[in-house]
């Protein structure tokens, strides 16, 4: 909007400007609110604002299991994992995976064909996902 250059319009502008940046102020406000922390009731139901408190409460009362022990329970890594795993050091293409047991352990071997068309094939371990050759 232009307005003329008088001191009443000057005073206009001012004013617009000072309530174009409290709205903006008023909008924003929830984004910098930080989370909340304890809980609502909608529809007559306790709903959880922050459930970090929540959750924490429940893994020290053994509810809730720390992240090392399910990978401990789901055994280890999957085989796209250890694809990704190659992948990333070796670059290039996976052409094959297999589930194999050497040395007493479950490992993936893994045959790749590298950048400059070299085959190769390594082992991941299933548990650990340690790459050996």
């Amino acid at each position: 909007m232009i307005l003329p250059a008088t001191p009443r319009a000057a005073k206009v502008k001012a004013a617009m400007l000072l309530v174009t940046g409290l709205l903006a102020a008023l909008l924003a406000a929830p984004l910098y609110a930080g989370p909340a922390v304890g809980g609502v009731q909608v529809g007559g139901h306790h709903v959880e604002r922050n459930p970090l408190p929540r959750i924490q409460l429940e893994r020290h009362a053994g509810k809730v299991e720390p992240l090392a022990a399910v990978r401990v329970q789901n055994k280890g890594i999957s085989r796209d994992q250890a694809a990704s795993l190659v992948k990333r050091r070796y670059g290039g293409k996976i052409l094959a995976i297999s589930e194999v047991q050497r040395n007493g352990r479950t490992m993936y071997r893994v045959k790749g064909l590298s950048d400059k068309s070299q085959v190769y094939v390594v082992y991941v371990d299933k548990e650990t996902g340690q790459i050996s050759g």
